[in-house]
C-alpha cells in the first residue's frame, strides 16, 4: 500500500510540472486505474429485472467482485472531447453467458477504445462526463466484443493531473462473452509539453556511400500441422460436444477449444513440439495423450487424437419452448431437483436456441420447473430409473414455458374435480403446483381465477358450480401461501365457451379453469 500511494504521489507531482497552462485542450496523459469486474448483477437483471434486483437487494457487493489493473491514454480531440484507450487485466472466473462459471481465476484481457464526452471544460475541478466505447475480450478461448456505455467524472487535482472514476456497462455482441458491469478509480498525467522550437541549421549533407548488397539469410519454415481431438463417451463411444480440450506444449505454451456436435475440436497451424492433449467435461477429466516431434513427420496435414471421458451419470438435454408458438425461449432459469437423493442442480438455457443441459445421476427421479419473468412454467417428472447407461447417454425433455403478461388469459387443462362437484383432486391436478410456482417466482401479480362449464343443466346451477370450483382453486393456493389479495375467483358457467358444446370433446373443454393476470 506504501508503494502504491508514493507512485500515486510522485504521478501528481510530475502532472503539476508537465501541466500546459495555455490551452484548454487536453494534452496526452498516461495514468493507471484499478477496477472491479461485475458478472453477477447483470445476469440477475437479464433473468429477472432491474426493479426486481433493486427491491430485494440482489445487486452484487464489492468484496464479492474480482479486481483488477488497467492502463489508460486519453488525448483531447477538442474542449470538451477526448479520445480515450485502455487496456485492462485482471484475474477472474468467468461467467459464461447461462450462469455456467468457466475457468477458475484465469486471465481476462479486455482492449477498449473510444471518446469521453465532457460536460464542462478541464478549468473546472470537478468535471464530469460520459463515454462511448468499443472494446475487445479475451478469456481462455472465449473472445469477442463489445459495446461500452459509461458515466464518470474528473478530478483536476494539479493542474492536469486528473483523478478519474467511472462506471461502465458492457454489452457483447453475439453469443461468446457475458455482460458486466465494470467500476473503476484511477489517475492520470500529461506525459508532453509544449516545446520551444529551435532554430534551423542548414547542414551539407554527406556524400552517400554506396552500401554492400546484403545476403539474405535462409528462411527455414517450421513445419506445422492440424491436431484434432475427439472425444467420446466411454460407456456408449457416442462422441461428446462442449469438451474443453486443452493443447499442452512442452514451453508452456497453451492451447484450449470446446468439441462440436461430432465430438471434434481442432487446432490449426501448430508448430512442431512436444505435447500433452487433455479433456475436461461436467468438471471430470477425460483420458489424456501426449504428442512427440516425431509425430510432426507423419504424412498428411493433420494428427489425429482420440480420448474418453467417463462420467457414469446421465446428460439432460433440455428446450424451453413457448408453448403459444412453439419458438424457443432463452435466459430461462431451469430447476433440475433429484428428489431421489435431496438434491437440486440450476442451469440457464441458452439465449439463442432455448436448450439447457443437466447432469442426471441414475436410479432417480427428478422434477425439472422453469423461471423466467412473467413467464408461467410446466413442471415434468422424469426418472433415470430403469435406464441403462451403458445404452443411454442422453435424456431429452422440451419443456413447456408461455408468458403471462398483463390481460391474458391461460387454459389450466390439468386442474380436476369430481363430477358435477367443486372439490379439488388434488392428486391429479398437476397445474395446481404450476400456479404456485408462478406466484412465488412473480410476486407482484395479481390473479383471475375462472371456472366454467359446458351447457349441459341449468344456467343458474352451472354458473354457481363454476364459482364453487373456481373459489376452490383460491383457497388451495392460499393454504399453500399465496396471499388471498393477490386472487379474485370468477364463476362465469356456460358464457364463455372456447369449443362447440355439440360434441362431448367439445364440452370437455368447455369445462375448465384459466388464469387471468390483472396485475
Amino acid at each position: 500500500m506504501k508503494k502504491i500511494i508514493c507512485l500515486i504521489s510522485i504521478l501528481l507531482i510530475y502532472g503539476s510540472v508537465m501541466a500546459q497552462k495555455d490551452s484548454l485542450v487536453k494534452p496526452p496523459t498516461l495514468g493507471v486505474h484499478f477496477f472491479y469486474n461485475d458478472f453477477q448483477t447483470p445476469y440477475n437483471i437479464n433473468t429477472n429485472s432491474l426493479g426486481y434486483v433493486l427491491k430485494n437487494n440482489l445487486w452484487n457487493k464489492p468484496l464479492k467482485m474480482q479486481g483488477g489493473f488497467g492502463i489508460d491514454y486519453t488525448h483531447g480531440l477538442t474542449k470538451k472531447i477526448n479520445l480515450n484507450g485502455n487496456l485492462n487485466t485482471s484475474w477472474v472466473n468467468y461467467l459464461l453467458p447461462g450462469s455456467i462459471p468457466f475457468g477458475s481465476n484465469n486471465l481476462l484481457l479486455d482492449l477498449n477504445a473510444g471518446a469521453n464526452l465532457k460536460l464542462l471544460t478541464d478549468q473546472h475541478i470537478v468535471v464530469p462526463y460520459i463515454s462511448g466505447k468499443v472494446g475487445f475480450s479475451k478469456y481462455k478461448n472465449l473472445s469477442g466484443v463489445n459495446i461500452i456505455p459509461g458515466v464518470g467524472f474528473q478530478i483536476n487535482a494539479f493542474n492536469e493531473a486528473f483523478i478519474n472514476t467511472s462506471f461502465e456497462y458492457r454489452t457483447p455482441i453475439g453469443n461468446n462473452l457475458s455482460p458486466q458491469l465494470f467500476y473503476s478509480i484511477g489517475i492520470s498525467t500529461g506525459i508532453s509539453k509544449k516545446k520551444t522550437p529551435k532554430p534551423l541549421v542548414a547542414k551539407v549533407p554527406e556524400p552517400i556511400k554506396p552500401k554492400e548488397p546484403e545476403k539474405l539469410a535462409e528462411v527455414v519454415k517450421p513445419i506445422t500441422k492440424t491436431i484434432a481431438v475427439i472425444v467420446n463417451d466411454e460407456a456408449t463411444e457416442q462422441p461428446l460436444e462442449y469438451v474443453e480440450v486443452t493443447l499442452k506444449s512442452a514451453d508452456g505454451n497453451i492451447f484450449t477449444a470446446l468439441t462440436n456436435g461430432d465430438g471434434k475440436a481442432e487446432f490449426k497451424d501448430i508448430e512442431t513440439n512436444n505435447y500433452e492433449v487433455l479433456g475436461r467435461l461436467n468438471k471430470i477429466n477425460a483420458t489424456s495423450e501426449n504428442l512427440s516431434k516425431e509425430d510432426f513427420n507423419t504424412k498428411g496435414n493433420q494428427i489425429q487424437v482420440k480420448l474418453s471421458h467417463n462420467d457414469p451419470r446421465f446428460t439432460l438435454v433440455g428446450n424451453t419452448i413457448d408453448k403459444s408458438n412453439n419458438k424457443p425461449v432463452g435466459n430461462t432459469i431451469v430447476t433440475v431437483s433429484n428428489n431421489t437423493q435431496s438434491s437440486t442442480a440450476f442451469v440457464t438455457s441458452r439465449e439463442s436456441d432455448g436448450e439447457f443441459r443437466s447432469q442426471l445421476e441414475s436410479g432417480s427421479d427428478f422434477v425439472i420447473v422453469g423461471k423466467k419473468a412473467s413467464y408461467i412454467s410446466n413442471i415434468e417428472n422424469l426418472s433415470t430409473k430403469g435406464l441403462n447407461r451403458s445404452a443411454t447417454l442422453y435424456v431429452k425433455l422440451q419443456l413447456g414455458i408461455e408468458e403471462a403478461k398483463e390481460g391474458k388469459t391461460i387454459v389450466l387443462n390439468k386442474i380436476f374435480f369430481a363430477t358435477a362437484k367443486s372439490e379439488l383432486n388434488t392428486a391429479t391436478s398437476q397445474d395446481l403446483q404450476k400456479l404456485i410456482q408462478f406466484m412465488v417466482d412473480n410476486p407482484e401479480t395479481k390473479l383471475e381465477i375462472q371456472g366454467h362449464t359446458d351447457n349441459v343443466g341449468n344456467l343458474a346451477s352451472n354458473i354457481k358450480l363454476s364459482q364453487n370450483r373456481a373459489n376452490s382453486v383460491v383457497n388451495y393456493l392460499n393454504s399453500n401461501g399465496i396471499d388471498k389479495n393477490r386472487l379474485i375467483a370468477v364463476g362465469y358457467g356456460p358464457n364463455k365457451p372456447i369449443a362447440t358444446n355439440a360434441t362431448p370433446e367439445g364440452k370437455a373443454q368447455n369445462r375448465r379453469v384459466e388464469m387471468k393476470v390483472i396485475k
